[in-house]
């Protein structure tokens, strides 16, 4: 009786911690949309944008694409370029697209946004989309982007970055794919499901940097690769 008892424990106990560790990275791992994305060509590359300005407090915002909501802090606009040209470069490696610049993809934004200023960004973004002659467009927002206080070994506070990102149909706004990164790094004894991360770290406490480039890894990784001809 003791012995089945025991059974009975461990696979609860083990059960339990499949549930947990899954439901504790659904932040952190990009999640798709169910969506089917077709075959794909030539695709505009926006970027990122600040989703919340210097001038705002934190607060919790809303993805002005999906609607998703996130807890925000100011952005920097050169965060925001930075982190976009970490992953151009890489999507353009890995990819098989054909890809509009970010500069000519800026250019169109600001002159789409300036003289419509009613629009949505979403409504900007198949604009661009249609003037550019791509079949979709990528863009999302930096919700926030702070920096660790302390050391690698002794940190006062952690980490914490949150970006997302959306592939839309440049006809008709539909959102084909999409990923989400959204991560405070927390030490292993308070979430031992978070191993993969820790391992990642080396132990260490990482910077917003660090942690912002497991997230473009994740979404480089899981992003549609389409077809070139």
């Amino acid at each position: 009786m003791r012995n089945v008892r025991c059974k009975l424990l461990i696979v609860s106990i083990v059960f339990l911690s499949l549930l947990c560790g899954s439901s504790c990275q659904l932040q952190q791992v990009p999640q798709e949309d169910n969506t089917v994305v077709p075959p794909l060509h030539t695709v505009v590359f926006i970027g990122f944008h600040p989703g919340m300005t210097s001038s705002q407090s934190p607060a919790l915002v809303r993805s002005p694409i999906s609607g998703a909501v996130f807890a925000a802090e100011p952005v920097h606009e050169e965060t925001a370029a930075r982190l976009s040209e970490a992953l151009f470069e890489n999507l353009a490696k890995e990819s098989r697209l054909t890809w509009v610049s970010p500069r000519d993809a800026a250019s169109a934004f600001s002159q789409i946004a300036s003289s419509n200023p009613t629009l949505t960004d979403r409504e900007i973004y198949v604009r661009i989309g249609k003037t550019l002659s791509a079949e979709a467009v990528l863009g999302g927002h930096v919700y926030r982007f702070r920096e660790r206080e302390g050391t690698d070994y002794a940190a006062n506070r952690p980490a914490s970055v949150a970006f997302d990102l959306y592939l839309l149909n440049a006809g008709d706004g539909v959102i084909w794919w999409k990923a989400r990164f959204d991560k405070t790094q927390i030490s292993l004894s308070e979430n031992l499901f978070d191993l993969q991360t820790f391992l990642k770290a080396k132990g260490r406490w990482m910077t917003a940097d660090e942690l912002a480039e497991i997230g473009l890894a994740e979404f480089v990784e899981a992003f549609p690769k389409g077809e070139k001809e």
